[in-house]
C-alpha cells in the first residue's frame, strides 16, 4: 500500500530500518488491537506491527518526529475501518495536503 521512509531511522540490535511498508488492510491487522482503547498508542503499534510484518519491540523504538507521519497515515486507515472515509485517499485528502499532519489525530471515534 505504503511506504514511509523514517527521518530517524531504528536502530534495534544490529538491524537498522529506515522505512515502513505497509500491507494492505485486512480485518485480521485489526484484530492486532483487540484489547487496546482504539486511541491508546498500543494500540496504533499493534496495527502497525500487523501491516508492516515488523515486531513491536522495534516499532516502539520510533522517534516521536517520525511517529506524527505514521500515525496520519495509520488514521486514515481507522477511518477508512470505522466508516468516516470510503477509501484510504480521498480528493479531501489531496486538498489537505499542505496542513500538518498531525491535526489527522483529531479524528473522531464512534462512540
Amino acid at each position: 500500500m505504503k511506504t514511509i521512509y523514517l527521518k530517524y531511522p531504528v536502530v534495534l540490535g544490529e538491524r537498522t530500518v529506515s522505512e515502513l511498508t505497509l500491507a494492505q488492510p485486512k480485518l485480521k491487522h485489526f484484530m492486532r488491537t483487540d484489547g487496546h482503547a482504539a486511541t491508546d498508542v498500543a494500540s496504533d503499534i499493534a496495527l502497525l506491527s500487523g501491516l508492516t510484518g515488523e515486531p513491536e519491540s522495534l516499532l516502539q523504538e520510533i522517534d516521536p518526529r517520525d511517529w506524527a507521519n505514521i500515525r496520519y497515515d495509520l488514521q486514515k486507515i481507522y477511518a477508512v475501518f470505522f466508516g468516516l472515509k470510503a477509501d484510504y485517499e480521498d480528493s479531501s485528502d489531496e486538498a489537505n495536503a499542505e496542513e500538518d499532519p498531525t491535526k489527522a489525530a483529531d479524528l473522531p471515534l464512534p462512540k
